[in-house]
């Protein structure tokens, strides 16, 4: 029998402007303030660790970034090292604790010797690294107090007065998501990289055009990436597993947009929303499959030479794929580019959809890779699942009189839509990012799938 996970959380603390972390004594060595706890979590939500440091050491912190995360399957212990800057200068440090600057911590003995690579790492990227165009505002201290600025003005401005503090959810490159309560329930800041920077607009047009599928955008900034919103109602798609026509309709409903997001392709285009044809990913097959040095990082997660293998038998096969789903003449649409069940609000006016980022002006069907390809797990008892919701989001293209065999050129679509989203991270996502660990196993991910549903 399989024990449960354990997680243990260290945090890199430091004062804003100082590079130097906390470390606390211990008989086997100095240590990273630290916690543990038993509930998953993705690494990029950093809600607990802010908690775990206020009720465990009573301090007042924002937590910056991840820097590591270890998976000790012997253990069956996940660590992870997060990196935080105090909010309260005054904070009372316990006793015995000190706080060790880079050169110090070279003769320094850790208790665990893992975190000195992270720390060192810290060290060269916070205190003496130049900034890059490529740097995440949202990891440097300064960037939250003028952006929750930014937003308790526009949150006045449309008449919601904050009713506690601003809470920090998530932070990761991809994005930082701060919670604002307010008189008439939460609000929500969401900040994006320019490679992302069409999301604000495309989110406040959707929403205009569409108002109860999408959150109510209080105000955007595009230059900044900043988009206001307010909370969209309702529980998540992923934990409604009683009811497999809440999710037909769901995916009806989905495809209802998307079939009415084909006439509005000029507005987003214009709106920033990147093209990606089907047209220029099959001639983009070729180089992408020749990239594997790219698909092979130090992981076990990346290919091995096995599935590389298989993945260059495949080349010809996809590229007849390509335009055999060509000749079905489907238009480009609105692709979401990271759809699953979690991204889908199961609201009391209809079905919710969030996060954009990853969005582009693409083949339609690219969209149902993520939700479909695991959905036996969602519902092991019921036969033929994935076939009945695809079913289910099919039937709005067919009454839209988009053809008869669409079952086909969805089927085509799948294997396509996973070289569509790992040509995304190799040429677009990956080059635009700083802290490469963080979304490196992508790319290997999409390859895989493109193998596992390409047979």
């Amino acid at each position: 029998m399989s024990t449960a996970l354990r997680y243990v959380y260290h945090v890199a603390l430091a004062r804003r402007g100082e590079a130097r972390v906390l470390l606390l004594p211990s008989p086997d060595g100095w240590r990273l303030p630290g916690f543990g706890g038993s509930e998953r979590r993705f690494w990029q939500d950093v809600a607990h660790v802010n908690r775990g440091l206020r009720e465990h050491f009573g301090a007042e912190a924002l937590t910056l970034r991840c820097l590591a995360l270890d998976y000790r399957r012997d253990q069956e212990l996940v660590s992870t090292v997060y990196a935080a800057v105090l909010r309260d200068a005054s904070w009372a440090l316990p006793p015995g604790a000190r706080w060790v600057g880079r050169a110090e911590l070279a003769g320094l003995p850790l208790a665990t010797e893992a975190h000195r690579a992270p720390l060192s790492e810290w060290f060269a990227w916070y205190g003496s690294a130049p900034q890059t165009r490529l740097r995440a505002p949202w990891y440097l201290p300064g960037w939250h107090e003028d952006a929750l600025a930014w937003a308790a003005e526009r949150l006045g401005d449309a008449g919601l007065a904050p009713t506690g503090p601003a809470e920090q959810l998530r932070a990761w490159q991809r994005s930082t998501i701060l919670r604002l309560p307010t008189v008439a329930g939460a609000a929500y800041l969401k900040a994006v990289p320019p490679i992302f920077g069409h999301e604000p607009a495309l989110t406040a047009a959707l929403a205009a055009a569409h108002p109860t599928s999408f959150p109510r955008v209080i105000a955007f900034d595009p230059d900044r990436g900043w988009l206001l919103m307010r909370e969209l109602p309702g529980p998540l798609l992923n934990a409604q597993r009683d009811d497999v026509a809440i999710w037909e309709r769901a995916l009806a409903s989905f495809a209802e947009l998307q079939i009415a997001s084909v006439a509005r392709v000029p507005q987003l285009r214009a709106l920033g929303v990147p093209e990606r044809p089907l047209e220029a990913l099959a001639a983009r097959l070729g180089p992408l499959l020749g990239a594997m040095a790219a698909a092979t990082p130090a992981s076990p997660a990346g290919l091995t030479p096995e599935e590389r293998g298989q993945l260059r038998a495949l080349g010809p096969r996809l590229q007849a794929m390509a335009a055999e789903l060509a000749a079905f003449g489907l238009p480009a649409a609105l692709e979401h580019g990271d759809f699953w069940a979690g991204q889908v609000v199961v609201g009391a006016e209809g079905f919710g959809f969030l996060d954009w980022s990853d969005s582009s002006i693409a083949h339609p069907f690219f969209s149902l890779l993520l939700f479909l390809v695991e959905i036996e797990d969602y519902f092991p008892r019921v036969p033929g699942v994935r076939e009945r919701l695809r079913d289910a989001y099919l039937a709005p293209w067919a009454a839209a009189g988009f053809g008869d065999d669409l079952v086909r050129a969805f089927e085509l679509a799948q294997p396509l839509a996973a070289l569509h989203h790992a040509l995304a991270y190799h040429t677009r996502v990956l080059p635009n990012l700083e802290v490469q660990w963080e979304l490196e196993l992508m790319l290997p991910f999409y390859l895989k799938m493109a193998v596992r549903v390409g047979r």
